[in-house]
């Protein structure tokens, strides 16, 4: 509403009466949007063990997306908002990893299958969500040692030992030493056999493009290396990855593409491990379980 008053002034010695407008006004409130929220505690990881080996797997982080619409990054555990509104809407969850040599902190998996569910929500609640997942059914694993059928104290048969090394990997089955199952791999280094170093049987792998990892549990008392050549050109190889020391077992994964992809050759490849007596220690002792490399 406009409101006018009259102000009185002297000019040639009259009145001149000069209007002045005032709106009236008030301040403006944008509409309050209340989010869903979503709440998840862990991924479900499954394999076809006898096809896919261990279903051992780490996903500390998730990808989510509403209506494929990115809504955030986020460590687990995790609660979440969501802006949508009341009624049903598409979540997809995709499991994110670490990468030991990744260029990102976290990695979403192209190789695990993301989870997708579509439900009725409403603003305000809160949903918590159980993710699944597994490997695509189109994932090959061109190399995979679990230690299962060996007998206990002999090398195993797809890792021999490489260039210099005094010690020598075996299959142990004792408790405390293995991840799962009945065995793993054992590698032990004293002040007489202070090297090991351990080469995975040769592999081919894809050239165009494609994602290949190699996933492994550790366990070890020291530092150790991974690295991969190829044929017996160390040159031309991936980074030697170093690996620190963990009195519990855990789960790694090792990007090997930009080395495939650089050198543009199936092969073969070669993932060595290598092991030295640390300073001031008596022995050392490397603990590996459920390598595979995927692509």
């Amino acid at each position: 509403m406009l409101k006018f008053i009259r102000i009185p002034s002297l000019l040639a010695g009259g009145l001149l009466f000069i209007s002045i407008g005032f709106s009236s006004c008030s301040t403006f409130d944008p509409p309050v949007t209340i989010p869903i929220y979503g709440h998840i505690d862990s991924v479900h990881f499954t394999t076809t063990y006898n096809l896919q080996g261990t279903a051992s797997s780490k996903t500390p982080n998730v990808w989510v997306y509403l209506d494929d619409n990115p809504v955030g990054a986020f460590q687990l555990p995790c609660t979440f908002p969501m802006v949508g509104g009341n009624g049903t809407h598409n979540i997809k969850i995709f499991p994110a990893i670490i990468l030991a040599n990744g260029p990102s902190a976290t990695s979403m998996n192209p190789l695990y299958k993301y989870y997708s569910v579509t439900l009725n929500m409403n603003q305000g609640s809160k949903y918590t969500f159980q993710p699944t997942s597994t490997y695509y059914p189109w994932v090959k694993f061109p190399y995979m040692e679990d230690f299962e059928n060996e007998p206990p104290g002999n090398q195993p048969q797809y890792i021999t030992n490489g260039y210099g090394s005094t010690s020598t990997m075996i299959v142990t089955r004792t408790k405390g030493d293995v991840f799962e199952g009945k065995g793993s791999g054992m590698a032990a280094v004293d002040g007489t056999h202070s090297k090991y170093i351990g080469e995975t049987i040769a592999d081919t792998l894809p050239t165009a493009n494609a994602t290949i990892y190699m996933e492994i549990n550790y366990k070890a008392t020291t530092y150790f290396e991974l690295g991969m050549f190829i044929g017996t050109d160390s040159i031309n190889g991936l980074s030697p990855v170093e690996v620190l020391p963990s009195a519990v077992w855990k789960k790694m994964y090792v990007d090997l593409s930009t080395v495939v992809q650089k050198n543009n050759t199936i092969g073969p490849y070669h993932v060595y491990f290598a092991l030295n007596l640390e300073s001031g220690h008596t022995n050392d002792t490397l603990l590996l379980d459920n390598i595979k490399i995927v692509d």
